[in-house]
């Protein structure tokens, strides 16, 4: 089960709504609430692990689209990464 699933559904839910407000910005995101609206991944980190503790939640910029990360060397498998 993914652990951020509803919290990711939230997002979207609320996407269009939030770029007319936030766009660019960070917002976090706990249990279906937006908790908060930075202009870091980092402040929203410090801020979501103060308020929360160490459980997960979410944080992602608004934008229209998601960007997609391509790391090459991970891809070809030069380095690896395990979870």
């Amino acid at each position: 089960m993914d652990p951020l699933k509803n919290e990711l559904s939230y997002f979207n839910a609320h996407r269009e709504e939030w770029l007319l407000h936030y766009q660019g910005k960070v917002v976090l995101i706990k249990d279906n609430e937006l908790s908060g609206v930075y202009d870091s991944e980092m402040e929203a980190y410090q801020e979501g692990v103060k308020k929360f503790g160490n459980v997960p939640f979410l944080i992602r910029r608004v934008f229209k689209n998601d960007t997609i990360e391509a790391i090459p060397a991970l891809n070809l498998g030069i380095i690896r990464a395990s979870l």
